[in-house]
């Protein structure tokens, strides 16, 4: 049986030669054997191996003869490379790559997980290489063993040669069942220098440009007897591999994709980095306005980050059987199907009803999909089960909860939820609280209404907080859904997770010191910043993690080169005696926080041995969406995002061009440590960072104060707000609390005054919370009648003015509205349509009527107002110009075009409010509110 696998990397098909010779698999305690071979720099090479036994039990000893052809031919080209072999080398680990239940582990962890924090979250890190002791490395796997052949012993001639190579080795008493693969790894000595045959680190992944160098391959499937951790005894040969299918991971759903089954999420969960995996929501209809047809078939995402470690699958063998449970509770089977052949990343069957089902209506959906794969040697994984998802147009929210933010005891997890397109949209919210990480003490709070007509959802529409008590951890979901009069569906999904700490507790969260003239400083300047040569094309990246100090501010360029990268590692230290080594941990991914085991085997493929649960979460945000969020361990691979360009997964509010000069980011962070014999320890980390232009060449990180910087509409200060938003919409009776996000995170000194519609004012004043970064307003009043209200803010820093960007000095307005409109009223209406397209130069009008004489408007994007004022109603009629140059005008991170082409193009929201005092047939006076939301250069209404 010979096939040749095809895999991608960077673009790059790469052919792995794999010919079964023989396979017992699955068969007893005969022999395997299996070749395989791939391409290096200095030539292609291949092997051919022969174990025995093929079916492990405890105590085996287990003998590898392999062979490496080319040798003579790689030996050369390697000394004219510089690296004059003495020995080749043969390293032989074994990986277990399904536990002794079935499930899949690999030995590290990228863009998704098998290990589960107790939020639900994947924990991404582990090792990238060889999994072994032997070079300093820190986990070892039941079979390890290391061959050298000295190269004057072997008599090669000239042409190429053959190496033959034995290794033998026992196998532990305590094997730890399940199903394993040997990995081997080829290479040269230099004395005590050991190569892999690319002339790179010796049994490590590298990273390449261009087509992936080779010098390991994998066995087959071995399976392995044992005793479980639970005590029960375990037949290898009996255990039923099982792979994650993950279904439409094809389709962005506002910056990640893919829905994982539900009897997968126990043990599996992907890591998208934007932001937490959430919900998935698709459109029913194409922007063509006519339905959309999406694709049930699987992918392995498991499988798509190393071809070599892939399992080598058999597209044209497996079966998969589909039955799709709508919004109304029908369930309609599509068919039980063969898969024939590779289509695209997955599997395909050819069929239609499945490659291109189109939903019937809104709502949310159920499919089943069970069956299974082979592998080229005929081993059978199941995979499937239980998936939900939406069919909606997708609704945004903001609140005043970040995706990762730390919360010192004492605090709660719970504040104002506004809906865009605003609409009274029915809202459940679930936060659980897990003291000491432990599922088993769990607090949840559970509470659910309908939002107001200008989609808020306060404590007056039912929401609720979940106090934080306790050291631990927390998670929480935000699910709001809304069916217009066009009986278009809306729906909005928020997932919230982090940490609750102590801050007086024994350790302490940090980020990572700067490298400046060989000295490891914790504030400090570069002198420098990245680039690319546009003539050579030569890199010169920088990468910047977050400030070693909570609280200081990291300035970094944006490029437009993706030359400039934030990293969101998060290290520790004890309050007491703590000795850190910042050089160990000056690269990019590394931590100290690191996952442990008990028996010194890798925690990703032995979870259950992990007796030391170390690690952190690190996230960013700015106004108007999340630009990170990992949870990590020690190793984690590439974790930075670069600032500029990036689309951020195209989620909604992000553009083509990523960060720009002016944007204000809050960087966030927590650690946690979970040792054996000890409470569990937390720390939580917030501060700032603010982008700088393009060839400053001083990226740097500094104290809070200590600089003036630059806001997105240009405006300069030491520290900026964001409060209240123009434009707020509430019922009357609402109870206003003020709050602020201050930032860079110092004690401000805020005073908010309002001013009613009959004149009346209310204030309140205090100092934001330096550790926080925030401010509450310590004095809540009731709105109490409705109509325009108007605010001022009066806030500085030490004599600094602070200031929200873009907020005229006569400050902003809020509306307030009847709780019942007089009946038959029609208020504002829009004659723009939903869904309409404009030029991204012209812009567009936003026209519609009304019976007053003027309408109040505002247009805000998230971090900065942009324009305040009235619009004249004529003949019942009033006109916004959405003019994009304006707003860019007035708010240069509001951009209108591809800093990389220069073709025009808006990828930002922003968010059009208009307010009006109405009179109704009957002569009766009211008030109504409408909003447009304009994302890139589309209009959403949500009528």
């Amino acid at each position: 049986m010979s096939r040749q696998r095809a895999a991608s990397r960077g673009g790059t098909l790469v052919l792995i030669a794999i010919s079964v010779l023989w396979s017992t698999s699955w068969a007893g305690s005969g022999t395997l054997s299996f070749s395989a071979g791939g391409y290096t720099t200095h030539g292609n090479w291949s092997g051919n191996v022969v174990v025995s036994p093929a079916n492990w039990q405890p105590g085996d000893t287990v003998t590898i003869d392999a062979t490496l052809t080319g040798a003579a031919n790689h030996a050369k080209a390697l000394a004219a490379a510089g690296i004059k072999a003495d020995s080749f080398i043969l390293l032989v680990t074994a990986e277990r790559t399904f536990d002794y239940a079935g499930h899949l582990h690999l030995p590290y962890d990228q863009y998704m997980s098998t290990l589960i924090t107790p939020t639900g979250l994947p924990i991404e890190g582990g090792y990238q290489g060889a999994i072994t002791t032997r070079f300093g490395q820190p986990f070892s796997t039941p079979f390890d063993q290391f061959i050298k052949v000295p190269i004057a012993t072997l008599g090669l001639g000239p042409e190429n040669g053959t190496v033959l190579m034995h290794a033998t080795g026992q196998l532990p008493a305590n094997l730890p069942p399940g199903v394993y693969r040997l990995r081997l790894d080829y290479g040269v000595a230099v004395g005590n220098s050991n190569y892999s045959l690319n002339g790179d680190t010796f049994a490590y992944q590298a990273t390449f440009v261009g087509t992936q160098p080779v010098s390991y391959m994998y066995s087959p499937l071995i399976p392995a007897d044992g005793v479980a951790v639970s005590g029960a005894s375990v037949q290898g040969s009996t255990i039923q591999p099982r792979v994650p299918w993950v279904l439409l991971y094809n389709y962005n759903s506002n910056g990640y994709q893919g829905v994982i089954a539900e009897e997968d999420k126990p043990y599996f969960a992907i890591a998208p980095r934007n932001m937490i995996q959430d919900d998935v929501v698709l459109p029913l209809l194409g922007t063509n306005g006519k339905p959309t047809s999406y694709n049930l078939e699987p992918i392995m995402i498991a499988n798509s980050k190393d071809p070599t470690i892939d399992i080598p699958w058999d597209y044209s063998a497996g079966q998969i059987s589909v039955a799709v449970t709508g919004p109304d509770g029908t369930t309609t089977s599509l068919g039980q199907y063969p898969f024939v052949r590779l289509s695209g990343s997955g599997p395909t069957t050819g069929k239609t009803a499945l490659t291109a089902w189109v939903p019937p209506a809104y709502g949310q959906y159920t499919v089943t999909a069970t069956g299974y794969f082979r592998d080229i040697y005929g081993n059978k994984y199941q995979g499937g089960g239980t998936y939900h998802f939406w069919i909606a147009n997708r609704m945004t929210l903001a609140t005043a909860t970040f995706q990762g933010m730390p919360y010192p005891i004492g605090q709660a997890y719970g504040k104002d939820i506004a809906f865009a397109p605003p609409a009274p949209a029915k809202v459940t919210v679930t936060a659980t609280l897990y003291p000491n990480s432990d599922p088993a003490q769990a607090i949840t709070m559970n509470c659910s209404g309908t939002a107001s007509a200008g989609g808020i959802f306060g404590a007056l529409q039912g929401n609720k907080s979940l106090t934080l008590s306790v050291p631990g951890e927390y998670s929480a979901h935000i699910l709001a859904t809304y069916t217009d009069r066009s009986g278009a569906m809306w729906v909005a999904t928020m997932r919230h997770a982090g940490v609750i700490y102590d801050p007086n507790g024994p350790i302490v969260a940090r980020g990572k010191k700067l490298l400046v003239n060989n000295n490891y400083i914790a504030q400090g300047e570069t002198n420098d910043e990245g680039y690319i040569d546009p003539t050579t094309y030569a890199e010169h990246l920088i990468h910047l993690n977050f400030p070693y100090n909570p609280g200081d501010v990291l300035l970094i360029a944006s490029d437009g080169q993706g030359a400039n990268k934030v990293i969101p590692t998060m290290t520790y230290e004890t309050t007491t005696n703590f000795q850190r080594n910042d050089a160990a941990l000056n690269g990019i991914g590394l931590t100290n926080l690191v996952l442990n085991t008990s028996n010194g085997y890798s925690p990703h493929m032995f979870p259950e041995f992990i007796n030391d649960w170390e690690y952190y979460y690190g996230s960013a945000a700015r106004p108007g969406f999340v630009s990170r969020f990992v949870v990590g361990e020690n190793y984690v691979r590439g974790p930075y995002w670069p600032v500029s360009p990036n689309a951020f997964g195209n989620q909604i509010n992000a553009s083509n061009n990523g960060d720009l000069p002016g944007d204000i980011y809050r960087l966030m962070g927590a650690v946690v440590v979970r040792k054996p014999g000890a409470a569990p320890a937390y720390a939580g980390y917030i501060s700032s960072g603010f982008m700088l232009p393009r060839g400053t060449n001083n990226n740097r990180v500094i104290a809070a104060g200590a600089e003036v910087l630059t806001a997105s509409t240009g405006q300069k200060g030491k520290v900026f707000l964001v409060g209240p938003r123009p434009g707020l919409t509430y019922p009357v009776g609402t109870s206003f609390a003020s709050s602020f996000q201050i930032d860079p995170i110092l004690p401000v000194n805020i005073t908010l005054k309002m001013t009613y519609p009959d004149g009346r004012t209310a204030q309140t004043s205090g100092v934001g919370n330096a550790t926080l970064g925030s401010f509450a307003g310590p004095q809540t009043w009731v709105m109490d009648i409705p109509g325009l209200y108007r605010y001022t803010i009066d806030a500085n820093w030490n004599g600094n003015p602070a200031v929200m960007p873009g907020l005229p000095e006569s400050g902003g307005v809020i509306y307030v509205l009847e709780a019942q409109p007089p009946a038959n009223a029609t208020g504002i209406q829009f004659t723009v349509a939903d869904g309409t397209t404009f030029d991204p130069t012209a812009g567009t009008h936003i026209t519609g009527t009304s019976t007053a004489s003027s309408v109040n408007f505002t247009a805000v994007m998230p971090g900065a107002v942009l324009d305040m004022g009235d619009l004249p109603v004529v003949n019942g009629k009033f006109d916004y110009y959405f003019n994009p140059a304006f707003l860019n005008s007035k708010a240069q991170t509001y951009d209108i075009a591809n800093r990389v082409t220069g073709v025009p193009e808006i990828g930002d929201v922003v968010h059009l409010s208009f307010f009006s005092t109405e009179t109704s047939a009957t002569g009766q006076t009211y008030h109504s509110f409408a909003r447009v939301v304009v994302r890139g250069n589309t209009v959403r209404l949500a009528k």
